[in-house]
């Protein structure tokens, strides 16, 4: 793989490839750090017990993409733990840790990383098994071909970027549901803690359990506010919240409308029909 031309860069990339053109070769050394940090994209860490492998692998993909290095498994893990890593490529045979079960530590403590394993083919059983386990995204036979191996690692930190941003997406989404319930207070419900600590008192209790609960009170007191306020508070409170007025459903209609029913099972029912709970 040759050296991107100009270009094909972003405006960021593209600034940053001029300075290093203009730059004398101490200069470039020095700068490396600076050029790369402008493109701001994840690393890739190669893992391989043989220092000639890590040496070709570095010099074919070093100027196109951000290259770190490790001799075993515990170094590569290591390295995770202080660097943003897109992809892993890792070697199988190697002492004291294999590629699989790098791999697996991998999966388990960094799940956002893309997980390659470099493997001869009269390991291909092993890999299936790896692969239907989850452990492992990609995999690429020895000898490499380094146009397609390159297509693959661009592949790998998409596929990583992606990750990262669902899980950065549901972590924002949970960090605001909290900030939410800490401005609300109490959710929709005020006084909890002065007048009503006693009714506030009983919630606490009542909330965590998976008792049936009856709330009586005259119309307009705030029987649905306290029905939500105990789902807000119970282990069920990230599912839905279905409210319905079986007052209004004629006799013998309200417990085919809660809980559905089959074909035949009464006079007009056709077809089945899913109940709200």
């Amino acid at each position: 793989m040759g050296k991107r031309a100009t270009s094909d860069l972003a405006p960021a990339e593209r600034s940053c490839e001029v300075s290093l053109s203009s730059a004398s070769p101490c200069e470039r050394t020095r700068l490396a750090p600076v050029i790369r940090g402008c493109t701001m994209e994840p690393a890739l860490l190669y893992v391989d017990d043989e220092q000639a492998n890590l040496d070709l692998f570095r010099r074919w993909f070093d100027e196109d993409f951000t290259v770190l290095t490790a001799h075993s498994g515990p170094e590569a893990l290591e390295l995770l733990e202080r660097s943003e890593v897109a992809v892993v490529i890792s070697d199988q045979r190697m002492q004291p840790m294999e590629g699989i079960e790098l791999l697996s530590k991998v999966e388990a403590r960094f799940p956002e990383a893309t997980r390659m394993l470099l493997t001869a083919y009269s390991d291909r059983e092993l890999l299936l098994a790896a692969i239907q386990r989850g452990r492992v995204h990609d995999y690429i036979l020895k000898p490499w071909q380094a146009e397609d191996l390159g297509l693959r690692l661009r592949q790998g930190i998409s596929g990583y970027l992606r990750r990262r941003s669902l899980v950065r997406a549901a972590s924002e989404r949970d960090l605001l549901r909290a900030d939410l319930g800490r401005v609300a207070g109490f959710g929709e419900m005020i006084g909890l803690e002065g007048g009503l600590s006693e009714l506030n008192a009983q919630l606490d209790r009542v909330a965590p359990t998976n008792s049936t609960v009856l709330i009586r009170g005259e119309s307009g007191t705030g029987k649905e506010l306290v029905a939500r306020e105990i789902h807000r508070r119970s282990q069920r409170s990230t599912g839905p919240f279905v409210r319905t007025n079986c007052a209004a459903f004629a006799e013998g209609v309200l417990e085919s409308e809660l809980f559905g029913h089959e074909a035949g099972s009464f006079t007009g029912a056709r077809g089945p029909r899913l109940g709200r709970f």
